[in-house]
């Protein structure tokens, strides 16, 4: 993974949204942010951008394969298990 972490003014102060790549959660403080083909793409934590890195396609960048190593099930568990959005703390 070639990402890093940034940390967002607060909202009152920023008018810019960040929401995950993959789960589609508003990330509100800090947001992972990965290079995906040159471009810097939003995740709410690392590990979720581990998952949609490893759940793509070659040809499309925000399609699950089939034959993937991980199940979606696995897939939504290991994203609502990481998902820093979905946190209550």
């Amino acid at each position: 993974m070639t990402g890093r972490w940034i940390e967002r003014e607060p909202m009152y102060l920023s008018f810019d949204v960040y929401s995950c790549a993959y789960c589609g959660k508003n990330v509100p403080r800090y947001v992972w942010l990965e290079d995906i083909d040159g471009d810097d793409v939003p995740f709410c934590a690392p590990e979720v951008a581990d998952i949609h890195l490893r759940t793509r396609r070659r040809d499309d960048a925000t399609a699950r394969r089939a034959d993937s190593d991980l199940g979606l099930t696995e897939q939504l568990r290991m994203v609502r298990q990481n998902c820093q959005a979905l946190r209550q703390d």
